[in-house]
């Protein structure tokens, strides 16, 4: 009698266990989501942004302090540092927009995809959105461009891209696609920053289907800014 109680005893704490455990990974299953292809792709984008981001501060701490060594060596050779300034303030002008530009770059082309929607798959997946456009803006200023441009309008420090529908606004002009990217600079890094594999636009060609391409040319121009006006829309035709 004692062994069947001993046995029973055994049996309903094995099985208190089990029930416990059980509940412990349902508990712990539901702390966790599906994540989709998307949603890891923008996270590691934004890990990379932040990364960019430090770069280029590194980078504007090192012209700075170039410029003060410039400073000082002019100053110790003939006391002024008049030939600097003015050659400073012709740099400004030409990085803010004072000047028609024209040189070697790329020329980018991006629109949404026409493919088909996979069963249940987000239809933000095959869209162009301010985003994307920023990130290839943002990975040809790593990559060199000297100068920037989109369907027309200049891009500056100060340019707002904003995405609404199927078009995107900047400089307060709106533009339908496709939607046309031109940076002056070595075209081979330009190009490079588009078409290597695991770049941001690369993904959005071979991961979602959106429409990218790329052409280098010797002769790309760039207009000078031309300041924020009413909102108008405009249709920008491929190729121009």
């Amino acid at each position: 009698m004692k062994k069947n109680a001993q046995k029973w005893f055994l049996i309903a704490a094995f099985m208190l266990v089990g029930f416990l455990i059980t509940l412990q990974f349902k508990s712990v299953g539901s702390d966790y989501s599906f994540i989709t292809i998307k949603t890891m792709s923008d996270l590691q984008n934004a890990v990379k942004r932040e990364q960019d981001e430090i770069n280029q501060i590194i980078s504007l701490i090192e012209a700075q302090e170039e410029k003060l060594r410039n400073y000082e060596a002019a100053i110790a050779s003939d006391g002024s540092i008049q030939e600097i300034l003015v050659q400073d303030i012709e740099n400004m002008k030409i990085h803010s927009g004072f000047y028609d530009l024209e040189g070697p770059g790329v020329m980018v082309l991006l629109s949404d995809s026409d493919r088909d929607l996979y069963e249940g798959e987000d239809p933000n997946n095959v869209i162009v959105h301010d985003a994307d456009v920023l990130r290839i803006i943002n990975d040809l200023k790593i990559a060199g461009a000297e100068a920037l441009s989109i369907n027309g309008q200049r891009v500056l420090s100060t340019s707002e891209i904003q995405c609404a529908g199927a078009t995107i606004t900047i400089n307060q002009f709106t533009y339908a696609q496709p939607f046309v990217i031109k940076a002056i600079g070595n075209y081979d890094l330009l190009n490079a920053a588009i078409k290597a594999p695991n770049t941001y636009a690369w993904e959005l060609k071979e991961v979602f289907g959106l429409r990218v391409e790329s052409h280098v040319s010797e002769r790309v121009r760039i207009p000078r800014y031309h300041g924020q006006r009413q909102l108008q829309y405009v249709s920008v035709k491929e190729g121009e």
